[in-house]
């Protein structure tokens, strides 16, 4: 009883059901939350602690940063006991709100051009970078060990059709494609796909192609691909766990996908230069989000070689 009427204390105000509703489908930082609801930091600071010790927000420390969520979205943050009362009353608060009010729509149309502007940066640095993508990321990471286990899982059994998701410059493509009987690289940004496109069409691998699409809405049936691959991409979407629940939709029952991505870290100069949105991903973060998207996790390694941690997990997709 005193949880819930610690939470229903503190849904009981204008501005808390604010970021109750922003946060129920992003993980937003202080930041974020400061530029939508045009609050001072200490105001919004302490909003957020009422909502988290009411647990119906969940924070979690990336870095420099904090990112807030709702609560029950995902695994239990370490050191953070669920409280499930707050979970179900979150979840019925979001449940009764008139999106369409005035108050929430405007935040949501707020909250939608700081995030359109984070991606246009993005995009920005891509089309700066691309022509030295391969280099800048050698330089971080233990890459020739990264791209051999890849060949080692996914050449381990018959790839049909490949979907690259995030293809880049379509490197995985390259080294993948005359092993498949199809591949798909799909990418965001054109800067990179006139460099896959050349770069598939020097090396004569007609069974592949690369193709502008947003990995958050593939224009793909269900059931399409056998095998994905999803290389040091989530990191850049607002959405990851959107990212792999629409790859889950995409693979074929038995479908496998493998995702190589950055341990979560603390260099936040890195974070910053790369443009990166996330620190990487905790194991037990990507666990669920998998399991969410009725995905098991096979396999997982990590490799330490390079100035970031990397780790790759090898998923498959429930029902074959």
């Amino acid at each position: 009883m005193d949880l819930l009427l610690q939470a229903l204390r503190a849904a009981g105000e204008q501005t808390r059901l604010r970021i109750l509703a922003l946060c129920a489908d992003h993980e937003l930082s202080v930041t974020d939350l400061i530029q939508v609801l045009g609050q001072t930091q200490s105001r919004v600071s302490r909003h957020l602690k009422i909502l988290v010790e009411a647990g119906l927000l969940e924070r979690y420390q990336e870095g420099q940063w904090a990112r807030y969520r709702l609560a029950g979205q995902g695994s239990v943050i370490p050191g953070q006991a669920a409280n499930k009362s707050g979970i179900s009353l979150a979840r019925y608060i979001l449940q009764n709100i008139d999106m369409m009010h005035p108050v929430f729509r405007r935040d949501h149309e707020n909250l939608t051009r700081r995030l359109d502007a984070r991606q246009q940066r993005i995009q920005q640095f891509f089309r700066d970078n691309a022509p030295k993508w391969e280099e800048m990321r050698t330089d971080l990471v233990d890459q020739p060990a990264i791209d051999a286990h890849i060949r080692k899982l996914l050449l381990a059994k018959p790839v049909k059709h490949l979907l690259d998701v995030g293809t880049g410059t379509g490197k995985a493509l390259l080294d993948l494609g005359p092993s498949i009987g199809a591949g798909i690289g799909i990418d965001n940004s054109f800067a990179m796909l006139d460099i896959a496109r050349t770069n598939i069409e020097e090396s004569s691998l007609n069974n592949c192609q690369v193709r502008h699409a947003d990995m958050t809405q593939m224009p793909y049936e269900a059931e399409t691909f056998d095998t994905a691959l999803v290389h040091m991409v989530l990191h850049y979407t607002e959405a990851p766990a959107q990212v792999i629940g629409e790859i889950a939709r995409v693979l074929t029952k038995g479908g496998r996908v493998l995702i190589v991505d950055l341990v979560r870290h603390d260099n936040a100069d890195i974070r910053t230069t790369l443009q990166h949105v996330w620190s990487g991903f905790a194991e037990d973060e990507m666990a669920d989000w998998l399991t969410q998207s009725g995905l098991t996790v096979e396999d997982r390694a990590e490799f330490t070689g390079g100035k970031l941690t990397v780790f790759a997990t090898l998923a498959v997709k429930d029902g074959a």
